[in-house]
């Protein structure tokens, strides 16, 4: 049998494309979700494909794929004149996520703590303490940041493979909204609800932490919807640095 080497060279970088293009696309996906679900993308927030090709130092076709995924996740949506940004919530949508937040991350929360090691609750001490720090220097970014890491960090915890994909799904659609409670005066962001988390993950107290975490998630949508009009929160009450979010 004859061998082409030309035709063999040429299908093997073919063959070596595809992994790569793959991995451009998990890149840009994993940046997407994380920058939604964190609040550093923001509602309203027009998706410039050029804009994001250029940051991702790719093509446009792998942002225009992440994208489109996005909108069919809920997470954006797509305009009349065909461009795609982040939702803007109404009060009842905005009760509709908080309620079922409830829900899932409470009974997360129950589990995560049932199985609650040292090493765990160690971790979220760790989590906690950067999260004060970032309060503190009023480091909105890493807030927002440490804040999702802390949640998420006990929601894995439980160990539950049904849950946690309902739960990413959730802050997905929501997440855009929390760099706004960040802004209003009545919203205590001085993480007084993760303290009392850790002492009943200490305590092996799996009801208190449950109620730790949706006293967290309420209060939340309380000053979120004090500050939400009949379309959303509007940009202007949100005005702020331009996020870059690294990672």
């Amino acid at each position: 049998m004859r061998i082409d080497k030309a035709e063999t060279a040429k299908n093997g970088s073919a063959d070596a494309a595809k992994p790569a293009r793959g991995h451009v696309h998990e890149h840009v996906l994993s940046y997407m979700r994380r920058g939604l679900m964190v609040g550093a993308f923001l509602p309203g927030q027009v998706m410039s494909l050029r804009k994001l090709a250029a940051g991702f130092g790719t093509s446009p076709m792998p942002v225009r794929e992440v994208l489109s995924r996005l909108v069919a996740a809920n997470a954006l949506e797509e305009t009349k004149g065909g461009s795609v940004r982040v939702p803007r919530l109404g009060p009842e949508k905005l009760s509709d996520l908080f309620a079922v937040r409830e829900m899932l991350e409470g009974m997360a929360t129950e589990l995560a703590a049932k199985k609650a090691t040292p090493a765990l609750i160690s971790q979220l001490t760790a989590i906690n303490k950067q999260l004060l720090v970032a309060i503190d220097k009023r480091d909105i970014l890493n807030c927002l940041s440490y804040n999702q890491k802390f949640h998420f960090t006990v929601y894995e915890a439980a160990d539950s493979e049904v849950l946690m994909p309902l739960i990413e799904s959730l802050w997905l659609q929501f997440g855009p909204t929390m760099y706004m409670s960040l802004l209003i005066p009545s919203m205590p962001w001085n993480a007084s609800d993760h303290e009392d988390i850790l002492a009943a993950l200490k305590d092996g107290n799996a009801a208190a932490a449950k109620k730790g975490i949706v006293h967290d998630i309420r209060t939340t949508c309380k000053a979120l919807l004090s500050v939400a009009g009949s379309q959303g929160i509007e940009l202007p009450f949100a005005q702020g640095p331009e996020l870059q979010f690294d990672y």
